[in-house]
């Protein structure tokens, strides 16, 4: 399995590329930072610059990238350098927010560019030597002193800053696993102290240590790769869609669903995913189900299903290849949840904004107090009144989508007779 999607991997990003790098809002619906977009300050840049002459000036600084090297630092820059020729009062962020409120770009890409602005603006204060980690004399601290002195010419080429000091910081590592940032700032100071490195050198690496850029997986470039490879493998049918659900912010982190997935999980991971559910809608379009039971290779016994039967099947098979999921090598043990799959099949096209709208729509559902059948009591009353809704018939895949709503939002408690989350039964 794993050889087959690496194969269908490889054999569609052979295929053609767009000639230039985009960064328009196609999936997202109502913006994570909506209350942004009517600040005073963002009022106060559109009194100076108009919408359309703003996105004029982001394109133009967007064309200096180059197409599979995007970087959110030197798009930043080219896009700061046009803005203060324009007016040097011109604010950064409101023009983000703008940006975004025009749907040029997305929140994943506000917030990666976001990210990158407020990393460059971190003040670097002078310190005290006597007051950082105590670094000892010794080859190990000798070698790691050599890596922060190769910084420029060993990793600051390999890249954008934040693919650089990644790596830099994994070599770090190799050299002493149990490294903490206190002796990470000790030997930047070391290094610039002693003038292994220049000022601007030490700035860019304690700006990443006090951001802690080691530990931030997506950047510009990783983010548009991803979504490249899903559009060449799962085009889009109207660019025109939008979902409000992907956009809405995931319960304590300060992400949207949709940050969360490209952030979390790669392209592969994301496809592999989307097929989940789009297996769980195919059951769900089964004619019939049955159980056959064989004796010395004969047929004994057919017991069909009946439909809410064949419904149980579906959803108890959906739970087992979301546990399988996290046990194949692609996965390196990491268990996707329901919302996961959801807004991953939503960006591959296998559910329509419109189902994920109807689903998220029935806030009772998503209610932390309610119990399972307090839950389910709402899930009938709802869709026993709305008959177009049930897609298709005799139970649907909206309805369907509810249920694994109301699981995910219920704390799962051990149940002995499902000791095997790979068994159905």
């Amino acid at each position: 399995m794993r050889a087959f999607y690496l194969f269908i991997f490889l054999t569609t990003a052979a295929f053609a590329r767009p000639a230039s790098v985009s960064l328009n809002n196609s999936r997202e619906g109502k913006s994570l930072y909506a209350d942004k977009f009517t600040k005073h300050s963002v009022r106060k840049m559109l009194l100076k610059i108009s919408a359309p002459e703003l996105i004029d000036v982001f394109q133009s600084s967007l064309a200096t990238q180059k197409l599979g090297s995007e970087c959110a630092v030197d798009l930043n820059n080219a896009f700061l350098l046009r803005l203060s020729q324009r007016d040097s009062e011109l604010n950064f962020l409101s023009a983000l927010y703008i940006l975004r409120k025009e749907n040029q770009i997305d929140d994943v890409s506000l917030k990666i560019l976001k990210d990158a602005y407020d990393l460059k603006q971190t003040v670097v204060y002078e310190k005290n030597e006597e007051e950082l980690f105590a670094l000892e004399d010794s080859e190990k601290t000798s070698n790691l002193l050599k890596v922060i002195t190769s910084f420029d010419n060993r990793f600051a080429k390999q890249g954008c800053f934040d693919e650089s000091y990644r790596l830099f910081y994994s070599e770090l590592l190799r050299q002493d696993k149990k490294l903490s940032t206190a002796q990470v700032e000790a030997l930047y100071y070391r290094a610039f102290s002693e003038k292994r490195i220049s000022e601007s050198t030490y700035v860019a690496l304690e700006q990443a240590r006090l951001n802690e850029l080691e530990s931030s997986s997506l950047g510009l470039g990783d983010y548009l790769q991803k979504l490249r490879s899903l559009r060449i493998q799962y085009p889009l049918r109207d660019d025109k869609e939008k979902s409000d659900f992907v956009s809405s912010k995931v319960k304590k982190l300060h992400l949207s669903r949709r940050q969360k997935l490209f952030s979390q999980y790669s392209d592969i991971q994301i496809i592999m995913m989307g097929n989940v559910v789009k297996t769980l809608r195919k059951r769900l379009e089964y004619d019939a189900v049955t159980i056959s039971g064989y004796k010395d290779g004969v047929l004994q016994e057919i017991i069909p299903l009946e439909p809410m039967e064949r419904f149980r099947f579906a959803i108890r098979a959906l739970r087992k290849e979301m546990n399988l999921l996290a046990l194949n090598t692609f996965f390196n043990g990491h268990a996707p949840d329901y919302m996961d799959l959801m807004t991953a099949s939503y960006e591959i096209g296998i559910i329509p904004a419109s189902e994920l709208e109807t689903v998220s729509s029935l806030e009772d559902i998503w209610n932390p107090k309610k119990t399972f059948w307090e839950k389910a009591s709402l899930w009938v009353k709802a869709f026993s009144s709305v008959a177009t809704i049930v897609i298709p018939p005799p139970f649907g895949f909206v309805p369907a989508l509810v249920l694994v709503a109301i699981e995910a939002s219920m704390t799962q408690k051990k149940d002995p007779n499902t000791i095997d989350p790979t068994s159905m039964f």
